[in-house]
């Protein structure tokens, strides 16, 4: 009896210990194969060309959920980013982006991304005002794809 009681309390305290380590642990993120700068540019480009070419779900596709931005001083969740821009478009603004060299900065399954995007933006049929904004995102590698996180856009004041 004393024995079946010993390891009864054996049992329980190693299944004790196996919860309270499982409950503990987390999964390792599985970090991005190498030479994954390439496929973070790609995210980056293929973000602004979606909206360029008024592919709204696309350029979604490549948000990771709980996605913001901030942009011309204001912090834009999830869709709200593309929906300004859908508006914009639709009241005749045009917008054009040109992404320069991205710099990208890699962590297992982070990514940090920065370039210089030279473009203009003007009312349809009217002139294009050049501008220049000075960009960043980060991304996170999961489920096998880079997802844009956040995205952080700020205007280059015109020369004097």
């Amino acid at each position: 009896m004393r024995r079946a009681e010993d390891m009864r309390r054996g049992l329980l305290t190693l299944a004790l210990v196996v919860c309270a380590v499982a409950g503990v642990a987390r999964a390792a993120p599985t970090c991005a194969p190498r030479g994954a700068s390439k496929d973070v540019e790609a995210v980056v480009r293929g973000w602004f060309g979606a909206f360029a070419r008024d592919d709204y779900a696309a350029g979604y596709a490549l948000q990771a959920p709980g996605f913001y931005a901030y942009d011309n001083g204001k912090r834009f969740d999830g869709t709200a980013l593309g929906e300004l821009l859908r508006g914009a478009k639709a009241s005749g603004t045009r917008v054009e982006w040109n992404i320069g060299k991205v710099d990208v900065h890699l962590s297992c399954d982070l990514a940090w991304a920065a370039w210089v995007n030279t473009g203009a933006s003007g009312k349809a049929g009217g002139a294009m005002a050049p501008v220049t904004w000075l960009e960043s995102a980060v991304l996170r590698y999961q489920d096998g794809r880079w997802r844009m996180e956040f995205l952080h856009s700020g205007r280059v004041a015109p020369p004097t």
